[in-house]
């Protein structure tokens, strides 16, 4: 008899479990205690797949509190990606990412939990 299901259920189950989200994350909306950012703070750096392609992914550093998740992350920026800059009380659509621009990232999926941690925006809002 083959042991492979019994050692294989319990490491898919450790997997999930590490980088699963949680359902307060901006993926499934607002929490019962208010919007909840996923990440807060500056731009360090940006990839991009090659050259003259669209972003690849950036890394955020900032500090967590009351309505933050995380101090840093690696946010990896697909199609779906929606980007705002903030003007007064209003958003407006932008595209130019750029280090030293300071942010606020809601994730759309699961979070992988590395240090730091890894996972697809929804949406940056560009808040400087």
């Amino acid at each position: 008899m083959s042991r492979a299901p019994v050692v294989a259920a319990p490491l898919l189950t450790f997997a999930l479990v590490a980088c699963g989200g949680d359902s307060e994350s901006g993926a499934s909306g607002p929490s019962a205690t208010g919007p909840v950012i996923d990440i807060r703070g500056t731009i360090t750096e940006i990839a991009t797949v090659g050259p003259d392609v669209s972003l690849g992914g950036i890394a955020i550093e900032g500090e967590e509190g009351a309505d933050t998740r995380y101090s840093s992350a690696w946010v990896r920026i697909s199609d779906g990606t929606r980007i705002w800059r903030r003007r007064d009380a209003a958003l407006e659509p932008a595209s130019e990412l750029q280090p030293g621009m300071r942010v606020e990232v809601k994730f759309s999926s699961a979070v992988a939990l590395s240090d730091p941690v890894q996972a697809t925006a929804a949406e940056i809002t560009i808040i400087d």
